[in-house]
């Protein structure tokens, strides 16, 4: 009487499956391209670095990750410029006070812009459509035709 055999288990002549490469529709990520830069704009300096790294030959992925890149970059710049302006000129009595208000006020302008422009990478990465933020979506593109990545 033959014993049962467990169906996990291969068959003596069996071999084990490959591991599918990936495919143009997944890139180099193992993702789909839009998935990747949608993942690259939500997590931004972090996600660009990451997928620049990861991904190698999808362009537009690559290219939402070094615009990701900047986007944050820049985001983090003009926002630590103004911290430190306000706290230079904010010890200024009367003068210091008006200063710091309108640096707040600047500060809250340019955080909706950029929490704007998030918004639209985001949706814009996801939905597979390639856009370019202003000054830095060309800046990104003349990066990765340097990039030796």
């Amino acid at each position: 009487m033959a014993e049962p055999t467990d169906p996990s288990t291969p068959a003596p002549g069996d071999t084990e499956p490959a591991i599918v490469p990936p495919t143009p529709e997944t890139g180099s990520s193992g993702i789909q391209p839009n998935l990747a830069a949608g993942l690259a704009c939500i997590f931004s300096i972090l996600g660009g670095i990451i997928f620049l790294v990861i991904e190698k030959k999808n362009a537009f992925v690559r290219f939402y990750a070094m615009q990701s890149i900047f986007l944050g970059g820049a985001s983090f710049c003009i926002g630590f410029v103004l911290t430190v302006f306000s706290v230079i000129f904010g010890h200024i009595p009367v003068l210091g006070w008006v200063v710091a208000l309108l640096v707040g006020i600047v500060n809250l302008g340019i955080g909706i812009g950029f929490f704007v422009v998030y918004i639209i990478t985001i949706l814009k990465a996801f939905t597979g459509v390639e856009w370019e933020i202003p000054w830095l979506g060309p800046l990104a593109r003349k990066q990765l035709k340097t990039s030796p990545i």
